[in-house]
């Protein structure tokens, strides 16, 4: 049964949250009072074009806040053109995904991106439009349409930063328009450079060293976190603001559920600072969520916060009580499932949960074992000692380990980020990778939140080495789908089998048991034998990380839930067990 229709605030007060958050930030620029009226003309224009079966959907999901953190909500992220070619290739392999259990779909960029290298479609030419090879603005409505009649939903990303220098902003800029110019950070002495560099990080220190970039049309340096051909955005001009805020708005009547919003940390800039993770970066995304509330109060909001735990918390549960993302990803407890991994030793994994616990009703942990991009072992900084990190980093990149990584990049005081696809970083194959494949994502399930899968992990798809070869290493993991593998393990044949009936296991289990939603309660230790343990309430979780037997407690006899077996009084190297109370 569906809810009414919610449509967002009335007329009259539509944008009036949105323009409380952010007139702290804009009160003293000159367009501001211009902008407040411009906001107000999107916000009604936005709600009067969404849909009926959109509104429909808002009023579903008020009902229920966490709606995408129920036991069966299984996200899985992949690029379209590695995963089935174009928009309608992944139309024709929805059925895969429903099959496995999947009901959160995320392609990677799908907007126009920059001609060439375009950092795997994260330099994007126009934020409203689809590239071309995948398919049209329409294809994807069809799907979202699609994805709605089968309970699935629909995640994008948002890239929220940086515009890639063939956008029409940039190009304007650099013809010479004065306010397009004023859309981005253009600094015309290097001593101002040199004052701003002092003090920030460097993303990619070995292939795109710095944080500007010399443009002789622009008589200066544009700002260029990323890349040379990614320019950031300048979101301390209210008209940043209104542009970004219109893409969510149109890509959420298109039917988008939730927006994963890209580098959301490098929002505001302020020299003397990291310029990461600023107080005006979180009101920022708080008034694009304000913004969402009027409009689209059921789309989701998924903060890509790569940093240490303590400054990604801001982003689901502002300090200030504002409505901020619903979910995050939990990058401390990724880099920690890998680190017990190469040391058996799980309890910075205890310490990172019991360190992000979520109060609101409406927050959720994304959690994850692998994606597109490098394992960043600083998450784990001040928790995990740093000789251990770097040991952890050398250890998947395969030196004296079964582990088939490679490393990518790190600045000089931080451990090495850590490339390669799921089964390679576990060995590759065999029965030890197999049982190191079930311990890792029978834990990942197990753990407070949404978990998402990557694109492949699932059939156990292998590093791709001549991808990597061709462009930067994180092409190691971002291989095509092989359709021959995943067809012969949907019939139990080839390599790929074995991992994907651990998979459709371990999935299904998940999926009939409440015990494991967002919401239900969690709790994690040691035991004394160094296994791992996690109470979910009618569910005990238990995860050995060593590749040694230890013994455990029953604590009477239970059954374990995935084998249908009475639990022992040990449990073997890399064994994991999911004991339902008696």
């Amino acid at each position: 049964m569906h809810g009414s229709p919610v449509a967002g605030d009335g007329p009259a007060d539509r944008g009036a949250a949105l323009i409380a958050l952010l007139d702290p930030l804009y009160r003293d620029h000159p367009q501001w009072a211009a902008e407040q009226a411009r906001l107000r003309a999107v916000l009604d224009a936005a709600a009067e074009a969404r849909a009926y079966d959109l509104r429909t959907l808002d009023g579903d999901r008020a009902a229920d806040p966490r709606w995408f953190g129920a036991s069966d909500m299984i996200g899985y992220s992949f690029y379209v053109d590695r995963f089935a070619r174009n928009l309608a290739g992944l139309q024709m392999r929805l059925g895969w995904l429903n099959r496995l259990g999947v009901r959160l779909l995320h392609p990677l960029p799908m907007t126009l991106p920059q001609s060439g290298d375009s950092d795997g479609g994260f330099a994007v030419a126009d934020y409203r439009a689809i590239d071309p090879r995948l398919g049209s603005v329409d294809d994807v409505r069809a799907i979202a349409r699609d994805l709605h009649e089968r309970g699935m939903a629909l995640a994008m990303d948002c890239v929220l930063n940086h515009c890639a220098r063939d956008h029409a902003w940039a190009q304007a800029a650099l013809a010479g328009d004065a306010e397009k110019r004023g859309y981005f950070r253009i600094v015309a002495e290097a001593g101002e450079v040199a004052a701003w560099e002092a003090g920030l990080d460097e993303v990619f220190p070995d292939t795109a060293p710095g944080n500007f970039t010399y443009e002789p049309a622009l008589d200066g340096w544009v700002w260029t976190t990323f890349y040379p051909f990614q320019w950031d955005l300048d979101w301390s001009n209210p008209a940043v603001f209104r542009e970004m805020l219109d893409v969510l708005l149109f890509w959420a009547n298109v039917g988008v559920d939730v927006f994963r919003l890209d580098s959301a940390p490098y929002l505001w800039k302020r020299q003397g600072t990291a310029s990461r993770n600023l107080p005006e970066t979180h009101r920022l995304v708080a008034a694009l969520r304000a913004g969402l509330d009027a409009v689209a109060p059921g789309v989701a909001l998924l903060a890509e916060a790569i940093e240490q735990t303590r400054e990604v918390l801001p982003y689901l549960e502002p300090t200030d009580g504002s409505r901020a993302c619903q979910i995050a990803y939990h990058n401390g407890a990724m880099a920690a499932l890998w680190t017990a991994l190469a040391t058996g030793d799980a309890a910075p994994l205890v310490t990172v949960l019991d360190r992000t616990r979520l109060a609101r009703p409406d927050t959720a942990w994304l959690t994850y074992l692998r994606c597109h991009d490098d394992i960043i072992w600083t998450a784990l900084r001040g928790i995990v000692p740093e000789a251990v990190l770097r040991g952890c980093s050398a250890f998947f990149a395969g030196e004296g380990s079964y582990a088939q990584g490679r490393s990518f990049q790190a600045r000089a005081d931080a451990p090495v980020a850590t490339v390669g696809m799921l089964a390679s970083l576990l060995g590759g194959e065999g029965e030890a990778t197999l049982a190191r494949y079930r311990l890792m994502l029978g834990v990942l399930l197990a753990l407070p939140g949404m978990p998402m899968l990557y694109m492949g992990d699932e059939i156990g798809l292998p590093n791709d080495d001549e991808g990597a070869a061709a462009l930067d290493a994180r092409w190691l993991h971002r291989p095509a789908m092989d359709w021959t593998r995943a067809e012969a393990a949907a019939g139990d044949a080839g390599p790929g089998a074995p991992f994907l009936r651990i998979t459709r296991a371990l999935l299904a289990a998940r999926a009939g048991s409440p015990a494991f939603a967002a919401a239900a309660p969690a709790r994690a230790e040691m035991t004394a034998d160094g296994v791992l343990v996690i109470d979910r309430g009618e569910v005990v979780v238990l995860a050995n990380f060593h590749d040694t037997a230890r013994p455990i407690d029953r604590g009477g006899d239970r059954t374990d839930m995935l084998t249908g077996a009475a639990a022992g009084e040990t449990i073997p190297g890399y064994g994991l067990l999911w004991l339902a109370r008696d």
